[in-house]
This record gives C-alpha cells, structure tokens and sequence, in this order.
C-alpha cells in the first residue's frame, strides 16, 4: 500500500513540475513575443531629453535640464531629484507592448485616454530633446498592465507594468538639505535670539553621543536623545519646501547655529520665524578638499521646515540637564 502511495505521488510530482516548466516557457514566449514600445528613434529623444512635463487633472509640472543638473520651473530651477528621473526613464524606457488594443479614438474617453475629457485623470508625460519630442498618455490598468498612447496616434496599446508619477512639485524636489554622519560631528553650539547659548561636545572621536560643555555629567546622564537630536535634526535635514531668501522678509533669526566635523568642515545655519512658518538658510558651509559632506549652501535658498523639525532644533539647555536645572 505504502508503494503504490509513494508512487503516485511520484506522478503527481512529476506532472507539477512539467506544468510549471509549460509555463515557464509560455511565459518566455509571451516576452519573445512583446516589443519595446518605443521605437529607436523615440529612445533616442528620451535617452538625450533635456525637457520633461508630467500633467494630470490640470496640474503639470516641467523639469529642465540645466547644464548637468535638472530643475523644476515652478520652483525657480530648484535642484529636482535624480532618482526620480531615473525612476521615469527607467519605466518608460522599460515598458514592452503585449498586445495592440482599438485605434478607434471614440474609445479613448472609456480607456482613460482622452485628455480632452472633462474631470479627466489620464496622466501624460512629455520628453522633448531640443526640436523633437515623444508624448506618451497613460489610461487605465488592465490586469497587471495598462493601456497607453502616443500623443500624436489613435492607435491604443496594452503594456506589461503601470505606471504613475507624481504632479506634485515639491515632491520633485531634492530637499536633502544636509547630510553630515554623527559620528563626523564633533561639536556645535547653539544660540538662542534671548542670548541662551548651548555649546555640546563629544569626549573623543568616533563617539556618537554629545554632552554639554560645562556641565556635570551626572546632571545630564540619560538625556542624551536630547542632545543628540538637537544636532542631528539639523546635520541630517530633509525640508517640507523651498523658497527664494528674496521672496521672505527676513529680520532677526531665532536661533543660530553652528556645527564642527572632526575633519575641520563647518556649517552655520540660521532658523527664522516668519508668521508662523518656520525657514532654515544655510550660511555659510567650508570642508576640507578631500572631505564629500552633503551640503546645500546656495546662498539663495530658503527651506521650510516642520514644527517637528522645528522643536528638535529649538532645544534650550533646561531640555537636556536632568531635572530643568543646571548647576
């Protein structure tokens, strides 16, 4: 009994695995069978593209090249992120054609693909190299894939992935303002516009705890989250948004501060409250020639931060001394 059990499953595997091999190859048949859905030419103009607009819902936003570097029009060249590029040509260059659907425009509206359409949602990416341009309308999902268009064709196609991308500027934007390791930090003071000044400081390098400078140790054990997130809300510091300084009426700042590596690189920032809107300006950013910190110290940027942003920097020495007094 034991025998012919065994035996049969046996079979029973055997056939599995011959099932699952089928469909292997059928689903390497399937891919055999798609086709980029760019032809060279229209690769040729995204791999050179030095012009994006991305539009949904009314709404689009342009990202230009310029020189080596890619800024968002609506925020006055604002650096844009190079991973989000690279995420859009990645999808678009990757995405394979599986089957032709109708090329009868009176279908478009239904598949999403009619940008005409009022309340419409379809989402349509254009990527221009100088004179030329390749314009791609992105419709409804279809199983794992999507239907899409070209801009200036009727001709409707299944492809095999979706895609989506924002239309949201500010999430364009590279708003990694510093990027600075604890462990490079070596010390940084803090003052407050009352006059309160926080100078903190680490025993020896490689530690990744600050101390306050002057202050007993035992008046200070256990707090050291405190201090430690004081320095490092602003030397690792990703912003909400980004303005032009002369687009704010700066006036006193609230707090100003200043950081040291090991190294000998030096950041001094300044915080502004601004009805009710908190800005951060980097000024001024040194670092030795072989040092690669993340600093971004244009002059002519102001970064918006959040009230939790906010509060991690506007420390005061009563946060951090054990019981709100110091000796």
């Amino acid at each position: 009994m034991k025998v012919k059990l065994i035996a049969v499953l046996a079979v029973i595997s055997v056939l599995l695995i011959v099932v699952a091999l089928q469909q292997q190859n059928d689903d390497r048949v399937d891919d055999l069978q798609s086709r980029q859905l760019l032809s060279e030419e229209q690769l040729t103009v995204v791999n050179q593209m030095d012009s994006l607009v991305v539009a949904k819902a009314g709404v689009e936003v342009e990202v230009v090249r310029d020189g080596g570097r890619w800024g968002v029009v609506s925020k006055n060249m604002f650096p844009a992120q190079p991973e989000r590029i690279a995420a859009l040509l990645h999808a678009v260059g990757g995405a394979r054609v599986t089957a032709a659907q109708t090329d009868n425009p009176e279908y478009h509206a239904r598949l999403g693909l009619d940008t005409s359409a009022p309340q419409n949602a379809t989402l349509r990416v254009t990527m221009g190299a100088g004179e030329e341009s390749v314009g791609i309308i992105y419709g409804n999902p279809v199983g794992s894939g999507q239907v899409v268009r070209f801009a200036d064709e009727n001709q409707v196609w299944l492809i095999n992935r979706p895609f989506g991308m924002t239309v949201n500027d500010v999430e364009w934007l590279d708003l990694q303002v510093t990027q600075i390791p604890m462990t490079q930090a070596a010390s940084a003071r803090w003052t407050h516009a009352d006059g309160e000044v926080i100078e903190v400081e680490k025993a020896k390098e490689g530690d990744y705890n600050f101390r306050l400078a002057g202050v007993e140790q035992a008046d200070q054990q256990g707090n050291e989250r405190w201090t430690n997130s004081m320095v490092l809300a602003l030397i690792d510091l990703r912003a909400q948004d980004v303005k032009l300084r002369s687009e704010l009426e700066l006036d006193e700042p609230m707090l100003q501060m200043q950081v040291r590596t090991w190294s000998g690189a030096e950041l001094e920032a300044s915080l502004y409250d601004i009805d009710g809107k908190y800005w951060l300006l980097v000024d001024h950013f040194e670092q030795p020639e072989d040092s690669n910190l993340g600093v971004n110290a244009d002059e002519r940027w102001a970064f918006q931060l959040g009230i939790g942003q906010v509060e991690n920097l506007n420390k005061r020495q009563s946060d951090i001394v054990r019981g709100g007094e110091s000796d």
